[in-house]
């Protein structure tokens, strides 16, 4: 799906005409028509502006992803291993890159006092 028909379809799913639409954006109707049906492409401002009226993602504008929804922090499988991890082992990480330790030896370090812990 390309950028025209999903701005056709969000503006519609919001029950906004192509004239209202343009008033939030500082657009004529003829604009917005020329973005649907793909004679005009808009600029980065633009995309960003429709991104937050329709509370999406610029990718999803542009048909890069059918994921809609902003994924939010909580969601993030980076972030949810990243609480998991003790206040403690981020402070002897911070101190041994502080001591010159490189990042290999600080795995190492920490894959043993998990190895310990476990004992």
């Amino acid at each position: 799906m390309d950028f025209g028909d999903r701005l056709k379809i969000e503006r519609l799913n919001k029950g906004l005409t192509q004239e209202e639409l343009g008033k939030l954006i500082n657009k004529t109707k003829n604009g917005i028509s020329q973005y649907e049906t793909g004679k005009r492409e808009p600029d980065l401002h633009t995309l960003d502006r429709f991104a937050e009226i329709f509370d999406c993602t610029i990718d999803y504008l542009l048909g890069r992803t059918d994921i809609r929804e902003v994924p939010s922090i909580e969601s993030n499988k980076i972030y949810k291993g990243l609480k998991e991890i003790d206040v403690e082992y981020l402070e002897l990480i911070k101190e041994l890159k502080k001591k010159g330790y490189t990042p290999e030896k600080i795995r190492n370090l920490v894959k043993s006092i998990e190895a310990l812990s476990k004992k």
